[in-house]
């Protein structure tokens, strides 16, 4: 067990109690599944916008990416890079369209075109598969950081942070998990540029000549043996460190940039603000956040090679391990407590997405069991709290996996899964009912069957040879879509003309 830091267990209290604090309030103005769901539609633009930063920069990109530039260099920071570049589709292709026609879940927004239950069935199964992908880092990351803050064993770790979780989204479900993801955003925000500052005077050098110094010195990268492995700068900031199939950075560039705007929990916060130019003026607000943050993680993972604050059999430490080094005790117990309230935020969406697609989508829409306002909240937080403790469990088992790298392979899932889906629905006129559920299934199957199989998930003997496997998945994902609409097409016309000459 890890030694009790006094300091770190302090704050640790003061954020804990702020949450419930928080989730208690809220759940005052929650009665019914509108204002569990979606906060009743009443977030103000501002504010979602640092909820939407809150809730996407996760410990992926706190933990995992600075622990992956660290070790891997320019390799590290193309997630950062990719993170960031598909808010762009978000922003002009997703955003106010999706507010439009959206209510509560993903699901909901397919339906609204298409009155189908068998889409409504594998949009809801996708949003699982995906919100369980992205979970597993999350809770990963809650044990890595929650048990040196606090004194506690990773899986204790893992423990608390679930049972938080499961607090804030049993009681006031978005309503408090907003809140949590709104003031996530700016203290995350806050904590990366103290941090790069501190790196940058400890280091006695300005941001450019640091990253000189890269470039031109030696980079020491520890190993798990006990050893350190030296290469030229030069290596260490172009690509090729993590990688060195080019076609690995392609896949890796597909999914990041075009599942960002297929993430059921990033969906559903357009559904929270009051109008469709709303949701694209959140986008902007959380772009500008994250656009800032990601461009430090480059200084944050640096910085952590440079003074070498690097735990070889653990790169989510990196982070954590840094503030130590720059500023001692205080600065870490500071560091470390935002990297926790920033899983809360990011895992509590993940709850809410999950819940949605079970006890809204399944439950209420696919199986029938139609159900008044106060039975349908109660449903609801009983199947968050389910999937928080399935996520516990997860987490334990995933022990040691890159943050980063497994968020890497949700992202991917979303693309090939539901981002064909939604981009057919909102803008292609031919779209069918069964384009729409077989490009799901397709894109969703191929793209877990090749993770599966990938080195990722097979250490030797992988019969796919790439880490992400976006660069098959997602062009297949939409050649499924378009190919059986089109095939479908016709036949959907001529009982259209059927039932308008009837």
């Amino acid at each position: 067990m890890a030694e009790l830091q006094p300091l770190s267990f302090a704050i640790f209290v003061m954020i804990t109690m702020a949450t419930i604090g928080i989730s208690i309030y809220a759940a005052r103005r929650v009665r019914t599944a509108g204002h569990y769901y979606v906060a009743g539609g009443g977030v103000r633009w501002v504010v979602n916008g640092f909820a939407i930063a809150g809730d996407y920069l996760s410990a992926a990109s706190f933990l995992g990416i600075t622990g992956l530039v660290a070790f891997s260099g320019y390799d590290g920071f193309i997630y950062a890079i990719g993170f960031l570049a598909g808010w762009i589709v978000a922003l002009f292709l997703v955003a106010e369209p999706l507010r439009a026609i959206g209510k509560y879940t993903f699901a909901d927004a397919l339906t609204s075109k298409f009155k189908s239950k068998k889409i409504r069935l594998v949009a809801a199964i996708s949003t699982l598969v995906v919100s369980v992908f992205y979970l597993i880092p999350q809770m990963v990351g809650s044990g890595a950081i929650v048990g040196p803050l606090i004194g506690l064993d990773y899986e204790i770790g893992v423990v608390v942070i679930g049972a938080l979780v499961i607090t804030i989204v049993a009681t006031a479900g978005m309503v408090s998990t907003t809140w949590v993801q709104f003031i996530k955003g700016f203290l995350l925000l806050i904590a990366a540029i103290a941090l790069t500052i501190g790196v940058l005077v400890v280091a006695g050098m300005g941001p450019i000549e640091f990253l000189g110094q890269f470039l031109s010195g030696e980079v020491n990268i520890p190993t798990t043996g006990g050893g350190v492995n030296t290469v030229p700068g030069d290596v260490f900031m172009s690509p090729g460190m993590k990688y060195t199939n080019p076609l690995d950075f392609v896949s890796l560039a597909l999914g990041l940039i075009l599942g960002t705007a297929a993430l059921p929990h990033i969906l559903i916060r357009y559904f929270t603000v009051p109008k469709p130019s709303d949701a694209r003026k959140s986008t902007v607000i959380a772009i500008v956040v994250m656009g800032v943050f990601y461009l430090l993680t480059l200084y944050l993972g640096l910085g952590a090679n440079f003074f070498g604050t690097l735990d070889p059999s653990d790169a989510n430490l990196a982070a954590p391990m840094l503030a130590s080094y720059i500023g001692g005790e205080a600065f870490y117990a500071i560091i470390s407590s935002i990297a926790f309230a920033t899983i809360l935020g990011t895992v509590a969406g993940l709850i809410m997405a999950s819940a949605g697609a079970i006890a809204h989508d399944i439950y209420t829409e696919v199986l029938g069991k139609k159900t008044d306002e106060k039975r349908a909240l109660r449903i609801s937080k009983i199947t968050a709290i389910s999937v928080g403790v399935i996520a516990i469990a997860l987490g334990i088992l995933a022990k040691g996996q890159n943050v980063a790298f497994l968020v890497g392979l949700a992202f991917a899932i979303a693309a090939s899964a539901n981002l064909p889906a939604l981009l057919c629905t909102l803008f292609w006129k031919r779209t069918t009912e069964w384009g729409i559920v077989m490009g799901i299934i397709v894109g969703l199957v191929s793209s877990v069957a090749l993770i599966a199989v990938s080195p990722a998930m097979m250490s030797e003997g992988a019969l796919f040879s790439l880490f992400n496997p976006g660069i098959v998945s997602i062009p297949l994902g939409f050649a499924v879509t378009i190919g059986v609409s089109l095939l479908t097409a016709d036949r959907v016309d001529a009982k259209a003309a059927e039932n308008t000459a009837g």
